[in-house]
């Protein structure tokens, strides 16, 4: 029998902003009948996705401006980290889980997190993790090929309900995606080397954002156990109502419009 208490479910949506919104209310629901749900996606919108550390930035105004030029959507995503910039060759993890709280944050999950998704890498290149000179949104647990590139990078989001550990695997990275992650991080004041910027294909041509992601899919269910179901479309349209903005905040809408109980009922096996 299925283990509903541990979800895996999978696809996005034609939005950056409705993507990023679904976590951050499933992560601040009042109640819930899972206690740990792993959502996988290939996105389909141009996003950059900034975090409150990126708002602090003098240089925030235009680096939204770039962005948005390139024709990006813009959004100040929930968990930490850097700015991070991505579109439909990339995979995105969000994993939640109710149970733990506070004492899921720390480099322990990240390391553990990290080591895991290495190893499903490894089948196709040579994954290392740690961070690389000039890299993007650095993390001393960032994944990188052969020591030189950046593939992967992750960022928590704490609250009093739980955690949502967020990951961004870049597998086939286009052309604008590497102009504005270089423009935008200058508009920033960041430091970095444009050759730290990679993807899996990149070494791994072979390789598309879709089997990637369902190399991952695979990998939690054995790892975890997770059963199969679906975001809750009451979840998915809440979250689809979201305006957007310039650039849009999660975490300002989702605490002023949150998920009642009667709008989060159980995702479906």
């Amino acid at each position: 029998m299925k283990n509903l208490d541990r979800l895996l479910t999978t696809g996005g949506t034609t939005s950056a902003v409705t993507d990023l919104v679904i976590p951050a209310l499933l992560l601040r629901a009042p109640t819930a009948e899972w206690s740990e749900l792993v959502h996988i996606y290939v996105p389909q919108s141009p996003t950059v996705a900034f975090s409150g550390r990126d708002l602090r930035s003098p240089g925030i105004t235009k680096a939204t401006e770039i962005a948005q030029a390139a024709g990006f959507e813009t959004v100040v995503r929930s968990p930490g980290g850097r700015m991070v910039a991505y579109d439909s060759g990339a995979v995105v993890i969000d994993h939640l889980d109710r149970t733990t709280g506070i004492r899921h944050a720390g480099s322990a999950t990240f390391a553990a997190n990290a080591e895991s998704h290495a190893r499903v890498l490894r089948r196709h290149v040579d994954a290392r993790v740690g961070e690389v000179d000039g890299e993007y949104c650095p993390g001393e647990y960032s994944i990188n090929v052969g020591g030189v590139a950046k593939v992967v990078g992750s960022a928590q989001r704490v609250t009093s309900t739980g955690s949502l550990f967020s990951t961004v695997v870049q597998v086939d990275v286009s052309d604008a995606v590497r102009a504005v992650i270089a423009d935008v991080s200058d508009a920033l004041g960041y430091e970095l080397r444009r050759s730290s910027i990679a993807g899996l294909a990149d070494y791994a041509p072979e390789l598309s954002a879709d089997e990637v992601a369902a190399a991952f899919q695979q990998d939690y269910r054995e790892r975890l156990g997770l059963a199969d179901g679906q975001v809750p479309t009451e979840v998915v349209a809440h979250a689809s109502t979201a305006p957007g903005g310039s650039p849009f905040h999660v975490d300002d809408w989702t605490r002023a419009n949150p998920l009642s109980a009667s709008r989060e009922p159980e995702p479906r096996a």
